[in-house]
């Protein structure tokens, strides 16, 4: 049984905790953690994205294009997969792989991504061939295939199907949470449609409620196969689809 306990004042409403002295001069520290502290989070990680995109982007425009997908890949590792494998194993004290559901319920997935895969196809050929009478360009390049299909789908369902969307359902419901992460999804596209010039009407509101609506059908799908995979697949493949007819 404690002899004493000595409240240690919280750091910002994130971090709360008390030292034990458990008596003989020993003493255990017991910290608790504000399940808020996301919030803490997102807003650094929103800071350093758009330094990024709004100011960085202009020396890796700079670059020849293989450097360039290659630091660009580089750079958005290190600002959006490392930050939450540290917190899942510092704050959750989790594992990463097994808190973000990367390595299981695989086969569960590939029903949903199965089924939602085959709609996405059918929607972009019928729009963009029958309806719009575009071509395909089957040129996408290095960059393309790395940055926009391989490593999107991979490092943006981590952040906020893997890592937000599950951190809100401990605070709201599912349909809330998934609503929250949808929106937030939205607004780390800012930035990039602002350096090219895209924020304006009426594209941009196109571009939200594609964007919003995407968020919401993999923070469903995420609930449904209990597998992040199977969004990572349906994100790379919607992003190839988007370079092929656009």
């Amino acid at each position: 049984m404690s002899l004493k306990q000595i409240e240690i004042p919280n750091f910002e409403g994130i971090i709360e905790g008390r030292i034990v002295e458990e008596g003989k001069g020993e003493f255990r520290i017991e910290l608790k953690v504000n399940k808020n502290y996301i919030w803490v989070y997102f807003i650094l990680f929103y800071d350093l994205w758009c330094i990024r995109e709004l100011w960085l982007v202009q020396y890796l425009d700079l670059m020849d294009p293989v450097p360039r997908a290659i630091t660009s890949a580089t750079i958005k590792i290190v600002i959006w997969v490392i930050p939450v494998i540290l917190l899942v194993k510092i704050m959750e004290k989790s594992k990463p792989l097994s808190y973000l559901q990367l390595h299981h319920n695989f086969r569960k997935g590939l029903k949903w991504t199965g089924w939602v895969s085959l709609a996405l196809i059918i929607f972009y050929f019928v729009i963009n061939l029958i309806v719009l009478k575009n071509n395909i360009d089957f040129q996408i390049g290095f960059n393309g295939w790395l940055n926009t299909i391989l490593l999107v789908g991979i490092t943006e369902e981590i952040v906020f199907r893997g890592f937000l969307l599950r951190k809100l359902m401990d605070s709201f419901r599912f349909w809330i949470a998934n609503t929250i992460t949808a929106l937030l999804f939205v607004s780390i596209h800012f930035p990039i449609w602002f350096y090219k010039g895209l924020f304006e009407f009426p594209y941009i509101l196109s571009s939200i409620l594609t964007v919003f609506v995407l968020g919401i059908i993999f923070g469903f799908v995420y609930k449904k196969s209990n597998s992040l995979w199977s969004v990572i697949i349906i994100h790379s493949l919607y992003n190839l689809l988007v370079l092929l007819f656009y």
